[in-house]
């Protein structure tokens, strides 16, 4: 993992946060968004599903 990444995770974390665990989930998290994004287009690539996700959530956001 390069370190800008585990300095971005890192600026994640409060006191007492583990950063394994912190990993954990997020693998978690992608590998069920995964199951569901691939019924959606196979063709997709990485950055798009990210962009998909993120934009999908802000719209949820702005729904509230």
């Amino acid at each position: 993992m390069s370190q800008d990444l585990l300095d971005e995770i890192n600026s994640q974390l409060e006191y007492g946060d583990n950063r394994s665990a912190w990993v954990r989930d997020a693998i978690h998290l992608k590998l069920e968004l995964q199951g569901e994004l691939d019924d959606l287009d196979e063709d997709m690539t990485d950055e798009e599903r990210r962009e998909f996700v993120v934009e999908a959530v802000r719209e949820a956001i702005d729904e509230q």
